[in-house]
């Protein structure tokens, strides 16, 4: 077992869903225009990530795998994302009503995200012990919330320079996510 902030970093910053798997990235570029919503974003794809990472890797490890269903995987982990979502909406809908309505397309996107997904077949693929993954899985949805949050800001940046009309908007944004990549590789001498 590796320690506990060595893979909390590697899974945040080295091997970032985002910038490095690149799974999720359409919600990060889609959702990033107002830091506000980005962060109100973060935290509700925090929440799904861990909690779909974490069941969809024990039941993957105590299910899955020892019956030798390992085919099933892709269609387990996506009903089982969908579920976890389909019965925290009702929880986001009472206790943040302004978020809930705000975010109502990307709260149901969530559970069909291509991270959450990615995080959960990343882990099944990972031959590293359950307790090692658990910690990626807090790992994985910090960093990729983070990027939300670094992206929106950055976003908010870009559209303020004053940029030549051939990279306003998406060609900037591609670009800046380009070189967001490459810093995140960077870190991979640290760990």
């Amino acid at each position: 077992m590796t320690s506990i902030p060595s893979t909390l970093i590697a899974a945040a910053l080295v091997n970032n869903l985002a910038l490095v798997h690149l799974v999720g990235v359409s919600s990060m570029l889609a959702y990033s225009a107002r830091l506000k919503a980005a962060g109100e974003l973060a935290i509700l794809s925090f929440t799904s990530l861990l909690l779909s990472g974490v069941v969809n890797l024990l039941l993957y490890r105590w299910l899955l795998q020892p019956l030798g269903l390992d085919a099933l995987s892709l269609l387990s982990f996506t009903a089982v994302s969908a579920t976890l979502v389909s019965f925290g909406l009702p929880l986001l809908h009472a206790n943040f009503p302004l978020t809930a309505r705000r975010q109502q397309l990307a709260t149901l996107l969530l559970s069909a995200n291509s991270a959450v997904i990615g995080l959960s077949l990343l882990n099944s693929e990972s031959l590293r012990s359950t307790a090692d993954l658990l910690i990626y899985c807090i790992g994985a949805a910090l960093g990729f919330s983070l990027c939300l949050l670094a992206f929106a800001a950055l976003r908010q940046r870009i559209d303020s320079c004053d940029a030549p009309r051939a990279f306003r908007h998406s060609p900037l944004y591609l670009i800046s996510a380009g070189i967001a990549a490459m810093a995140m590789l960077g870190f991979a001498g640290l760990i």
